[in-house]
């Protein structure tokens, strides 16, 4: 499957569009289709990435991932196995494939990812998440740093932790209802999402 999106089209669909920075670690994240917008079908995010920011290894049951580079350089593993890509090149992440990442050389990583069918969860807690990083609430691979919002982000993104870290799964979501019932998940919204 291959992305049909060209950098100018997605240049056009960002006009008007509220973009997320943190300019800390030196991120930049705009939604240019929600899946309200799209009746669920698909959400498509562009992203700007700096070099060395890393991506958790990770995987996700409910969509897949397609990861379209403009332009940089990305390492990383894919269901086990070696990726490189560089701008013009695409890769797809299917459900339960474990994934993570890292933007490698001097130029920064600009691309699309599409998630298909769309997860509202996983676009309100992106947004959420890069807003608490400009606060310095995470780690530099985008990680939380308070395991409430860790375990709320985690299951209600469809965000799951590979190997040993799938074990955590009863305590993530233990800890998710717990916050939920502290209003945590509120403040975090009123806070870094609903100013959006």
């Amino acid at each position: 499957m291959t992305m049909d999106w060209s950098a100018e089209q997605i240049s056009q669909m960002r006009n008007g569009r509220a973009t997320y920075r943190d300019q800390a670690q030196g991120t930049a994240l705009t939604w240019v289709r929600t899946g309200a917008e799209t009746a669920g079908e698909y959400g498509l995010l562009y992203a700007e990435y700096a070099p060395g920011i890393r991506v958790f290894p990770h995987y996700h049951t409910l969509y897949t991932e397609t990861l379209h580079l403009f332009e940089g350089t990305l390492d990383g593993r894919i269901a086990g196995r070696q990726v490189q890509l560089i701008g013009g090149q695409e890769a797809v992440v299917p459900p339960r494939a474990v994934h993570g990442w890292r933007t490698t050389g001097d130029r920064t990583l600009r691309f699309v990812l599409e998630v298909r069918p769309a997860h509202p969860g996983f676009e309100k807690w992106l947004v959420t998440l890069q807003n608490m990083a400009t606060d310095g609430l995470t780690h530099p691979d985008g990680r939380p740093k308070n395991l409430y919002h860790g375990a709320l982000i985690l299951m209600e993104s469809d965000i799951h932790l590979p190997g040993p870290g799938r074990l955590l799964d009863p305590a993530l979501q233990m800890l998710a209802v717990r916050a939920r019932r502290k209003g945590i998940d509120r403040q975090l919204e009123e806070r870094y999402y609903r100013q959006a």
